[in-house]
């Protein structure tokens, strides 16, 4: 094999890979994405406002050590 031929190989494998992973990772997207939790009623607080069910926000402390609010 000449030396064209082995590089248009590598190039032809290489993007065939990408393709595959890319459908792949896609593939996984979609999965994570049907299993997430769905908000629901405990989700939104009494003013309609959306609650972070996982997670805490952050506050920062003044510089008199009491939280900004």
């Amino acid at each position: 094999m000449d030396f064209i031929s082995v590089l248009a190989s590598i190039i032809l494998f290489t993007t065939i890979a990408t393709l595959i992973v890319a459908l792949a990772a896609y593939g996984a997207y979609k999965i994570r994405e049907s299993r997430r939790p769905k908000p629901g009623r405990a989700a939104l607080r009494a003013g309609g406002e959306f609650e972070a069910i996982f997670l805490e926000r952050y506050v920062p402390l003044t510089r008199s050590g009491q939280e900004a609010s």
